[in-house]
């Protein structure tokens, strides 16, 4: 059961590393406990699912917006 969960704990940290989230800010945004975040850190609990998806989509949203920075410069690098 245990190796089932080393996939929330690595989005989790993704998300704390790449949009520079807490696990408390993390709690606020999904209106949970931070109880909760830490026991889906600790492997102690299951993720629910509408929350893992949350997550990715706020991953792929960012590099979505990434992407599109970096469109918006391509005229400038071009002059």
């Amino acid at each position: 059961m245990k190796e089932d969960l080393s996939y929330q704990v690595e989005l989790l940290e993704r998300v704390k590393e790449e949009l520079g989230m807490s696990q408390s800010d993390i709690a606020r945004k999904f209106e949970v406990g931070k109880s909760s975040v830490s026991e889906w850190v600790n492997k102690k609990v299951k993720m629910k699912p509408p929350y893992r998806i949350a997550l990715e989509l706020m991953l792929k949203d960012k590099k979505q917006q990434e992407v599109i920075a970096w469109v918006q410069k391509f005229p400038q690098i071009m002059k």
